[in-house]
């Protein structure tokens, strides 16, 4: 077994016996016990803390001046006032209760009535392009411009149209959010979402979401996380590095062996040419010298036939071996002296006539047909 096939089956067991097998069982015992540890050395409170998944909702309702955080069923819990906040800010009266601002979003509900609402249909198809068909519904549909609005959707299946999707636009000025907001103290950047109130039972109410920056996460939390990234980023060099080198390994011994291959492959390309073009050199040199080119002979014979005389066919011949002629048909004012004048040309001998003369009342010349034999060069030897 070569070396490269023994470097071939020790990946192949790394990857699909260590990787995939063995190796991914630890990593997730070890991920379970690592990370029960790490928040075995905090205070509850803390591990709340560095757990904490954004789940904290305050309320607010348009022209109220108090924030409420409610449980999941919906009843209050607490409330932050606008006194409170005008006295410090709303990070610090969250934090006064023992909660992060970053870990808080802020729902602001405004009754129905102060939405703009339209209602169409789409092809089920388009719902994948419904952001960019609502954008240009409100541009084209609506007297807002995008940029003074906040929206969000519903979307129904069509009572009688299974193909076609029902869009309920809710569209709200975003003027109208300054207003709603003001008596509590806060901007319109600390706003996550909007939902409206009051519906009737039939009707559905979208969530309106708004963006809003992220705040910056605390030092130690960042420090904490990125201890724990660094745990498992080791542990992956660890693994990583010994499949790269092997890797590594193997492609250098693939490059090598496609480097010499090509070398060699063209050194043979270079020799079959060079031999194929000093035979065809030896063959057009041996041709050369025994006989004249054709573009000779062509330019011979247009010298050779008079003014009134032009030829419709040039051809080569060999009607015996060693023996080439060149044939020639064509229309002449007078055909009869057409041999003489090849005869006495230094590349044709023995020219004559292969067929009557015709008269040809298209042309009002003489048809002809002639063949010359071609001369053969003498060869000289070079001493």
């Amino acid at each position: 077994m070569t070396r490269r096939s023994l470097l071939c089956l020790s990946n192949e067991f790394w990857t699909r016996d260590v990787l995939n097998g063995s190796l991914k069982r630890a990593a997730g015992r070890f991920l379970s016990w690592h990370r029960r540890e790490f928040f075995s050395l905090f205070s509850p409170t803390t591990v709340a803390w560095l757990t904490d998944r954004d789940n904290r909702q305050l309320i607010l309702k348009a022209g109220s001046s108090d924030l409420w955080c409610r449980d999941r069923r919906g009843a209050p819990l607490w409330r932050v006032s606008a006194d409170e906040i005008a006295a410090s800010s709303l990070g610090e009266a969250l934090a006064r209760r023992g909660v992060a601002r970053n870990a808080t979003r802020i729902e602001l509900e405004i009754d129905a009535s102060a939405f703009f609402v339209r209602r169409f249909d789409i092809p089920a198809a388009a719902a994948d392009n419904l952001s960019k068909l609502l954008a240009v519904d409100i541009e084209r549909k609506t007297p807002l411009r995008l940029e003074e609005v906040v929206y969000g959707h519903t979307t129904s299946r069509h009572a009688s149209s299974p193909d076609k999707l029902g869009v309920t636009l809710w569209i709200l000025r975003r003027d109208f959010i300054g207003g709603a907001i003001a008596n509590a103290g806060i901007a319109l950047s600390d706003i996550s979402s909007i939902r409206p109130i009051g519906l009737r039972e039939s009707e559905e109410a979208p969530l309106i979401e708004l963006e809003r920056p992220r705040r910056g996460s605390d030092k130690f939390r960042v420090a904490a996380i990125g201890l724990c990234a660094a745990t498992f980023l080791l542990a992956a060099i660890g693994v990583g590095a010994t499949l790269w080198r092997q890797s590594a390994l193997i492609a250098e011994l693939d490059a090598k062996i496609e480097e010499m291959s090509a070398r060699a492959a063209r050194v043979r390309r270079a020799v079959d040419l060079a031999s194929s073009e000093s035979r065809l050199l030896s063959v057009l040199r041996e041709a050369r010298r025994g006989s004249p080119r054709f573009a000779d002979l062509w330019e011979e014979a247009s010298r050779i036939l008079p003014d009134g005389a032009f030829a419709t066919t040039l051809a080569l011949a060999e009607p015996k071996p060693n023996e080439k002629t060149l044939e020639i048909e064509g229309f002449a004012d007078s055909a009869v002296g057409l041999p003489a004048l090849f005869n006495k040309s230094p590349l044709f001998a023995d020219a004559g006539l292969t067929a009557p003369i015709m008269p040809d009342s298209l042309e009002k010349r003489e048809r002809f047909s002639l063949a010359a034999k071609i001369k053969e060069r003498r060869r000289t030897t070079s001493q």
